[in-house]
């Protein structure tokens, strides 16, 4: 009982995006991947903990980087890149990509990846003309 609630703990700090940067790297070495995934989304993780967090060996993790409205955008195309296809077709319906990482998405081996990036893409061309028509 301890021990989840001491879990849960660490997830909601992890979240927090007012948590101490140092806190922040303390929990990105947590033995809980959904505790490192929580501080991967968090816009106030310190840059060298995403560093280490991109190469952290579960995908939930990585995904969870592609949800942080901080990640630098050469991040974003590491994780276009990643081995695990879970992680391109996530990162793949996020309409908010840069367009060439969608791009770079569009044309994966993954024919699951690509599709999805497709229709990301023509659903942010749709938004556009919608917009400019308006």
């Amino acid at each position: 009982m301890y021990k989840s609630r001491l879990i849960a703990t660490e997830d909601l700090i992890a979240g927090n995006s007012e948590a101490p940067a140092d806190l922040l790297r303390k929990l990105a070495g947590s033995a809980g991947s959904a505790t490192r995934a929580r501080v991967a989304e968090n816009r106030s993780t310190p840059l060298t903990t995403v560093v280490i967090l991109l190469n952290d060996p579960d995908p939930d993790v990585r995904i969870g980087l592609s949800f942080n409205p901080s990640l630098p955008t050469m991040f974003l195309t590491q994780l276009a890149v990643d081995d695990n296809p879970d992680v391109r077709l996530l990162l793949a319906e996020n309409s908010r990509l840069p367009q060439f990482v969608l791009e770079i998405l569009s044309k994966d081996e993954n024919p699951y990846v690509a599709r999805r990036a497709s229709q990301t893409l023509s659903r942010i061309a749709k938004s556009s003309l919608t917009k400019a028509i308006a």
